[in-house]
């Protein structure tokens, strides 16, 4: 954590709207960064609004309203392959009003990730990350195979097997009300640092 912290120091996290951020970690299952920027750019060039910023026309990400308004086919068409049923039934949720992505910013930590995760394409790691980066959750502690290697590598360096729960656990009651802020630190270190040969694939 040292290390990390100050290879990275400076590091923020980003306040994303909410069905965007939302929106984006549902495509982003088993998939490369490079592929998820991909994904993004083709969803709002295809269906967003498009803004003239400095010469440049750059376009918004599109909102739940339009995107329910698609079909699983045309997702797929931008690169989501089977998340685009995911998507699509989240977006049509959202658009309808049966979930609103506003009012779950009342619900407390715990109840706000048993309503994310019961979100088509929503699972722990996508609920975390959304209460990380779009309700401010600083406890939120995303574990993915860069911070599973992490915490396995570094923490756990003697025990062989370490189960997924045990590793929530630890990273709740270890890194505390700023978890999000650590495993930001920890995922970038990471990322950053780890020879390319031995990083790991998939997010």
């Amino acid at each position: 954590m040292r290390a990390a912290r100050d290879y990275c120091r400076g590091l923020r996290i980003i306040r994303q709207p909410r069905w965007e951020c939302m929106a984006t970690f549902i495509t982003s299952s088993m998939k490369q960064v490079a592929h998820i920027r991909q994904i993004s750019r083709a969803l709002r060039e295809r269906y967003g609004v498009g803004h003239v910023l400095a010469g440049r026309e750059l376009f918004a990400f599109p909102p739940a309203a339009r995107l329910a308004q698609t079909n699983e086919e045309e997702l797929r068409g931008c690169g989501l392959g089977y998340r685009a049923k995911n998507l699509l039934a989240t977006a049509r949720l959202v658009a309808s009003g049966e979930v609103d992505v506003d009012e779950l910013a009342q619900l407390p930590d715990e109840e706000l990730r048993r309503e994310l995760c019961a979100l088509p394409g929503v699972g722990s790691k996508v609920a975390n990350c959304v209460m990380l980066f779009a309700y401010e959750r600083l406890r939120a502690f995303p574990i993915d195979v860069w911070i599973e290697r992490v915490l396995r590598e570094r923490y756990f360096p003697r025990r062989r097997r370490v189960t997924a729960r045990e590793l929530c656990e630890f990273a709740a009651s270890h890194f505390g009300a700023h978890g999000g802020y650590a495993q930001q630190y920890l995922f970038h270190h990471a990322r950053k640092t780890t020879p390319r040969r031995l990083s790991p694939r998939r997010r």
